[in-house]
């Protein structure tokens, strides 16, 4: 297991930590001093190689390729000195490098240039091919992640390294290939666990592009925008002098045989190319000869040219002043004016964290299904964002049924449900009573009724609590494992295209103060941090939102405003610095947590002004736009800093906030087109009609049948072949054998056998070997013999070999656009004719021989009859009985003969007949495929439809209404589609209706090649025993999403606003202040508070800051990356004042000391705590 290591710790013995140089997918890397005094890299690789549960994926993956290349000795890849196994955890120690690529490319980005200047780029770049070229060439083997990162600098050369991924070409297709590659410089093959001797020479052109102009040719945010552009779309090689561009179009050609023969061959082609194109570069001829001229990075001046050189407009050339050794030629100027134009990419703001997101009851599933809906249009399916989890805990009976009755996008995951379920009340007396009486009165636990619902009672929430508190822990802490591992942090980024923050994990509560599952709420707090404390060091945030209900409202009950003061006054109680937390769990042995202090870093209050549906849906879209901003842009740090503050002695623990937002959800509309072609695509694969293109399935008919081994001969040669049983042989080797035996028995020179008794026995091992027809004309059944059996056993082998072989030739067609089943269906559908067809002719020759063997028969039963009335006559030399047995040999001989000729020509015909039942057999799983591919439809065509009935859930209608009320616009938000429409359904429709027949067919392609074909290919699939909609919808609609992106322009919300204002003659100014008061909190002043405006970083985002700024002046503007699809007014209200809070809950406080009364119908949680700290104080 991974330890902490500190400076100056020794993992290995005389190898002494000095400081930690970074982290990866694969591990953590250390500078460390190694005996004498020399100073190494030790890499640390993640996992366990003794784990027994999964963990030891990586560093097993590790270990596999540093056997592969310890072995590899070269000036230009980085050595490695030792590996060792440290209680199971992997150590690397190896050469000590200066740098990187990546970090030599911001040196220059940071001095003004766009990039590494072409020259020294090239000198590096050819240090690079010739290792990389070595390692092909010489060992066989691939890098598969070559990038800026893995490309280090010793001196002024430049060495690979990192070979976590490291391959041989001859194992590729059996590994997980696109485990820990980088998809920004993987090859296309890649992607379909490919591999060729061509793989890192694509990944070495984009590492030349990015290291030139600073830009990528391909800008893909995401896997899956980066898998589509990899396999489909043509690189942008715009930013390159047009000199290049063909050079490194070639290296990036999706088909490996197009590129250059070698790494080495495609840098030495960009170093000599034509001198009259853009630049001029020196004409590289061995390695290191950029180093050999006496340049190096240090000679370049990173200085901007002050003015251009000339006229014309041409930009000045950078001067490069360095020193020149004596009979070096004179440096060589080098245009660079098609690089003065490139911006350097700004550096983004980390904003993502692992984050565990905890629904408590029915609120809790409400608030998180809503805020998977927001999180689903800003980074896709959240699924595979690992470092968010989401948690829903109830002790509701039906938690796990109303959590998936929802659309897909909004559904929580079974495995997302976490229930913690009342017991019968005889349970409890024979667990732990004694220890659940201190706290609980036995009123309470006795009122526990028959539906196991908590029935509204806080206690009995907690009491579903406290009896699940071990397997909560349990489960949480692994949670966290989950979200703040390294590699789902780096899988998270990928998806989503934003950058990691820090892998400190943050926790989100949320709770309803008015029900009977939010008496759990703080002990559940108190759990979580005492599982954060020992997971991390580190200072975490867990925040609570607690639905405070509309305690104004006249159709609030007494138990629900009761509960509501309850709730708030514990949480007041247990801010207390003063009032310590006490609770034991799980029997007399178990856990005893005590702590002081309220375990949220933040706790909101959100109240309703009224008890309407339309309130509650304002209440979840506050609180899912929040969040989500909260967890994906950068409003999250800064709210962190406001939530740290210090509390005033004169506050509550409480806060309160308040948003408006204009959203346009292109993530959720670009998926639900997606579903919806989707939905016609799947209709057309699984269409049973001929495709409308017969060329390649008749072509594909004609190979199959035209193959020379299914001529009859060929197939009778096969059957023989398959009929040999060892040492002895076939049925023909064994017929001759028994014939044999018999001549030597009729040769011997002893006495002779009764011709009688000689020739019943002989005729009948006849009859058990080689079988025999009955000899009437009608009846041509046979007697099994042996042989038979031999026949029947080959038969079956050779059909089911012919059978495979007739499924990989008609399976390319399913690779084909459109019918895919269709096309497949009809050629096993011609074939079977032909298999058919086939079979007729072999029973013809079948009956032909049936008449001869008939007549040998006829001629066999002759000679015996011959010797039975010869039997027991005199002959002196015996002459008469041995004549007649001569001949009945004679006879048999040639009956056994064509007997064997019959049974191979029958078994032949057989053999036609089972390749058409395997035929069929094929033709019988194509329908099976379309039952599955129906039943997939029917769900995607109406997904609520086949869900369960919950009546709770936020879209219980069953219609195709139900998608559009999660969208609905409230009074906290604006959703803006396309043309001006208002429904997201008919807005995915003319998505869908603006694909063009090209569109598709490219889609079809790129989903063969992305999602098919590396599981297997569509039939493959739906043989599959498991979950298609998991294994094929979902990666469908992913990369239909992917793909749809490049094609749906991104509309900034800011220049909507802009257009929507003119349009209606409004003064814009106005609207925002208007959207500014719209996000007023429900609860608290003004006073200390904080109001935020996210914008999108775009020009139009920068001109409607600056118009927030003068309209609302104390606003702070925090310009979002990455998203022009929402803006939001945030208002933060810190901690509110004790009046304030009392104010809100003026009208609960008659309830709530009603409740007191009587022990059955208190409202607090727990009843071992006599005194609570009222609220007004």
């Amino acid at each position: 297991m991974n330890w902490l290591r500190e400076p100056d710790g020794e993992p290995l013995p005389g190898y002494r930590l000095l400081e930690p140089i970074g982290t990866g997918g694969f591990g953590e890397v250390w500078k460390c001093i190694a005996p004498g005094g020399i100073q190494k890299a030790i890499k640390f690789v993640y996992g366990n190689l003794h784990a027994l549960d999964g963990d030891d994926a990586r560093a097993v993956q590790e270990m596999k390729a540093l056997e592969r290349v310890k072995q590899v000795r070269h000036p230009f890849v980085c050595q490695i000195d030792r590996i060792e196994d440290v209680g199971g955890e992997l150590v690397i120690v190896m050469e000590l490098a200066d740098r990187n690529l990546h970090e030599c490319l911001v040196e220059y980005q940071e001095a003004g240039r766009p990039g590494v200047p072409r020259d020294i780029l090239l000198g590096f770049l050819d240090d690079a091919a010739v290792g990389l070229d070595h390692l092909i060439e010489k060992h066989n083997l691939q890098h598969l992640d070559v990038k800026p990162r893995n490309l280090f600098m010793v001196a002024d050369r430049v060495k690979v390294a990192d070979f976590g991924l490291v391959k041989q070409l001859e194992r590729s297709s059996s590994s997980g290939l696109m485990g820990g590659v980088t998809p920004i410089y993987a090859a296309p093959e890649t992607f379909q666990n490919k591999i060729s001797k061509h793989s890192d020479q694509y990944s070495l052109a984009i590492v030349y592009v990015e290291l030139l102009t600073g830009k990528r040719p391909f800008p893909g945010k995401n896997i899956r925008q980066l898998a589509l552009q990899h396999m489909s779309e043509p690189p942008d090689l715009s930013m390159l002098p047009d000199a290049d561009r063909p050079v490194v179009a070639r290296a990036l050609s999706k088909n490996p045989d197009e590129r250059w023969p070698s790494c080495t061959a495609f840098v030495r082609a960009l170093g000599t190319r034509d001198p009259n194109g853009s630049g001029s570069g020196s004409g590289v001829r061995e390695p290191g000869a950029w180093a050999k001229a006496g340049r190096t990075v240090h000679d370049v001046d990173l200085t901007p040219p002050a003015a251009p050189r000339g006229g014309g407009g041409r930009a000045a050339v950078l001067d490069r002043p360095a020193p020149q050794s004596a009979g070096a030629e004179p440096d060589s100027d080098i245009d660079e004016e098609h690089l003065l134009g490139a911006t350097a990419p700004q550096r983004e703001v980390g904003v993502l964290r692992p984050t565990i997101l905890i629904g408590v009851g029915s609120f809790g599933r409400r608030a998180l299904q809503e805020l998977r809906c927001r999180l689903t249009d800003r980074v896709g399916d959240v699924v595979q964002v690992p470092c968010f989890r989401f948690l829903y805990v109830d002790c509701d009976p039906d938690a796990v049924t109303k959590a998936v009755s929802a659309p897909p996008d909004v559904a929580l995951g079974t495995d997302e449900v976490f229930p913690v379920p009342l017991q019968p009340v005889t349970q409890y007396r024979r667990r732990q009573l004694e220890q659940i009486l201190d706290w609980l009165p036995r009123e309470k636990l006795y009122a526990i009724p028959r539906s196991l619902h908590a029935g509204g009672s806080r206690a009995l929430g907690r009491l579903a609590f406290c009896d699940n508190y071990l397997r909560f822990v349990t489960r949480l802490r692994r949670e966290l494992q989950i979200a703040t591992h390294p590699e789902s942090l780096s899988q998270s980024s990928d998806q989503t295209g934003l950058q990691v923050r820090d892998n400190t994990p943050q926790v989100y509560v949320f709770a309803s103060a008015a029900g009977g599952s939010g008496g759990m709420l703080i002990d559940l707090g108190y759990a979580v941090r005492r599982v954060l404390a020992r997971v991390t060091p580190a200072e975490t945030q867990v925040t609570a939102f607690v639905y405070a209900s509309a305690p104004n409202d006249p159709s609030m009950s007494d138990q629900e405003l009761a509960n509501l003061y309850a709730a708030v006054t514990e949480l007041n109680h247990y801010a207390d610095p003063d009032v310590q937390f006490v609770a034991h769990y799980g029997g007399p042995e178990g856990p005893k947590v005590e702590s002081q202090g309220l375990p949220f870093t933040a706790t909101y209050l959100m109240p309703m002004p009224e008890r309407t549906a339309g309130a509650f849906r304002d209440c979840l879209s506050h609180l899912a736009g929040y969040v989500s901003h909260d967890m994906t842009t950068p409003l999250g740090p800064a709210l962190q800093q406001m939530r740290t503050r210090p509390v005033g002695f004169d506050r509550s623990p409480f806060r309160s906030f308040g948003t408006y937002g204009v959203w346009f959800p292109r993530g959720l509309l670009l998926r639900a087109a997606a579903q919806k072609i989707c939905v016609g695509l799947l209709r057309e694969w699984k269409s049973d009609a001929n495709p409308l293109d017969p060329t390649s399935v008749q072509h594909t008919v004609n190979r199959a049948t035209a193959d020379p081994r299914l001529k009859p001969d060929a197939v009778r040669g096969q059957l023989e072949q398959e009929a040999v049983r060892g040492q002895e042989g076939g049925p023909g080797d064994q017929i001759e054998r028994w014939l044999n035996g018999l001549e030597a028995q009729l040769n011997s020179t002893g006495r002779r056998p009764d011709a009688a008794a000689w020739s019943r026995a002989v005729w009948e091992q006849a009859r058990d070997l080689i079988g025999l027809r009955p000899p009437g004309e009608q009846d041509s059944s046979v007697r099994r013999s042996r042989t038979s059996k031999v026949w029947d056993e080959a038969v079956k082998r050779v059909a089911e070999m012919w059978g495979n072989e007739f499924e990989a030739v008609v399976r390319p067609l399913e690779e084909l656009p459109g019918r895919r089943l269709g096309a497949i269906g009809s050629a096993l559908r011609r074939l079977a004719v032909v298999c058919g067809e086939w079979a007729t002719a072999a029973d013809a020759r079948t009956q032909q021989l049936e008449v001869k063997s008939r007549q040998v028969r006829a001629d066999v039963q002759a000679a015996l009859d011959v010797c039975q009335a010869g039997s027991g006559t005199f002959s002196f030399f015996g002459g008469r009985s041995g004549r007649s047995m001569r001949h009945f040999l004679d006879q048999l001989r040639a009956f056994t003969r064509i007997r064997l000729q019959e049974d191979l020509a029958d078994a032949t015909a057989k053999f036609y007949r089972a390749l058409r039942t395997k035929v069929d057999e094929r033709v019988s799983e194509l329908g099976y495929c379309r039952t599955r591919l129906d039943v997939l439809l029917a769900t995607l065509e109406c997904p609520i439809a086949n869900l369960p009935v919950s009546s709770d859930t936020p879209v219980a209608a069953m219609s195709e209404e139900a998608l559009q009320q999660t969208l609905h616009p409230t009074n906290t938000l604006n959703v803006v589609l396309p043309s001006g429409e208002t429904h997201l359904d008919r807005s995915a429709r003319r998505v869908v209706k603006s694909m063009k027949p090209d569109d598709v067919l490219r889609l079809e392609i790129a989903l063969q090649k992305l999602v098919l074909e590396p599981r297997g290919g569509l039939t493959a699939l739906c043989l599959l025993n498991a979950d298609m909609s998991r294994t094929l919808v979902a990666p469908i609609v992913e990369q239909t999403t992917a793909f749809l992106s490049e094609l749906l322009p991104v509309t900034d919300v800011t220049e909507v606003e802009v257009s929507t204002s003119r349009a209606r003659k409004a003064d814009l100014p106005t609207r925002i202040r208007d959207y500014y008061a719209r996000a007023v909190p429900p609860c608290g002043s003004d006073a200390g508070a904080q109001s935020f405006v996210l914008v999108p970083d775009s020009e139009s985002g920068k001109a409607f800051a600056g118009l927030v700024k003068k309209a609302v002046p104390s606003a702070l503007m925090i310009p979002v990356s990455g998203s022009a699809t929402d803006l939001m007014f945030c208002r933060e209200r810190t901690n509110l004042l004790p009046t304030e809070l009392a104010e809100l809950l003026a009208v609960c406080q008659p309830a709530y000391y009603q409740s007191l009364a009587a022990p059955q119908t208190a409202p607090h949680a727990r009843f071992d705590v006599t005194e609570w700290l009222p609220l007004s104080e």
